[in-house]
């Protein structure tokens, strides 16, 4: 790895893993960071506010609804919200080169009417698909009969398996195109088989842009999770809160959640976006900052490990060709004897 390459990648991993790092001691180093606050009293024991708490009540960012410190659980959420992340692209990657490795070698007639569904199914908007999938789980959940930790799980695999054939066919659209090189020709004349493919031709060609490729997967599950967030659906599932602060209003619940994880933020805070727009915006711009960092690390990637091969490919070509004689255009109709 060149010192370049590590330059470039030095700024957004730094981000990713500061956030990371934080995550993981703001509940060792502040075990009530997720603490309850009632109402905030003056030196006389005079009740001056309740939540939720501005910014100039409790810096740096106000509170939520339940009076909990608003930094503090987006530092703590913000593992989840990772490691979320970099769960469904890796599915998404693993099940998703399977399936393109399967489309590669099934029959052209076959291939085509999969690559139609799979175009068709890229206009619907999958936020809406994962909502009507586990929509029906919401219920479980919210009767206790479903866990939180169970309930987080399955949703990162519906998440995952809902875009698995789209990346699948693309994936095998690029394989059958490498597939129709000479060398994969002489190859399968030679009487090579499919295993000796896979192995010595399309894992090697794949490799290196599927690791640029889980990267930009890892940005577009950041981008899904804030449309889930909008439309009231969070990792591991969001409670009301029964004990809030003040009258109980079936009409305006309280929720938490479990993780604290950014789309749950906004899932719960959704309703004050015009009332306390920190709550939203906040969470909103942290998710732009870690989606900056990977396309970052993507774009580096790319640059390195796809776009430099392409132009050592076209000078190895433009010294192939300077190297061949030049005939000048009189001397093709010359018979020399």
């Amino acid at each position: 790895m060149s010192k370049t390459l590590v330059k470039r990648l030095a700024f957004p991993v730094s981000i990713i893993v500061a956030l990371l790092v934080a995550s993981f001691l703001i509940p060792v180093l502040n075990t009530d960071y997720d603490k309850i606050t009632q109402y905030l009293m003056d030196e006389n024991n005079k009740v001056t506010a309740a939540p939720p708490f501005t910014p100039e009540e409790m810096p740096p960012l106000g509170s939520d609804r339940l009076g909990r410190n608003f930094l503090f659980l987006l530092i703590a959420g913000a593992k989840f919200t990772i490691f979320a992340a970099l769960f469904i692209a890796g599915l998404r990657m693993i099940f998703g080169f399977g399936f393109a490795l399967l489309y590669t070698f099934l029959p052209g007639a076959f291939t085509r009417t999969l690559k139609g569904l799979g175009e068709a199914f890229q206009y619907l908007p999958l936020a809406i698909v994962v909502f009507g999938l586990l929509a029906p789980l919401e219920g479980a959940f919210q009767g206790d009969a479903l866990p939180s930790g169970r309930y987080f799980f399955i949703q990162l695999v519906g998440i995952a398996a809902i875009t698995i054939p789209s990346l699948g066919i693309y994936l095998g659209e690029e394989m059958k195109l490498f597939m129709k090189q000479e060398f994969v020709d002489v190859s399968k004349t030679m009487g090579a088989s499919r295993f000796h493919l896979i192995r010595k031709h399309l894992l090697p060609q794949f490799l290196r842009q599927s690791i640029v490729l889980f990267s930009e997967q890892v940005s577009q599950a950041l981008s899904l999770l804030i449309q889930l967030g909008i439309i009231l659906m969070a990792l591991g599932g969001m409670k009301i809160a029964e004990f809030a602060i003040g009258p109980f209003e079936p009409s305006n619940p309280v929720y938490f959640s479990e993780t604290n994880e950014w789309a749950a933020t906004i899932s719960m805070n959704i309703q004050q976006v015009f009332t306390n727009p920190l709550l939203v915006v906040v969470p909103l711009i942290l998710f732009s900052i870690l989606i900056l960092s990977i396309n970052s690390i993507s774009s580096t990637l790319k640059k390195a490990l796809i776009d430099s091969d392409v132009k050592v490919k076209k000078k190895v070509k433009e010294e192939k060709t300077s190297n061949e004689p030049i005939v000048r255009s009189e001397e093709l109709f010359t018979f020399k004897g």
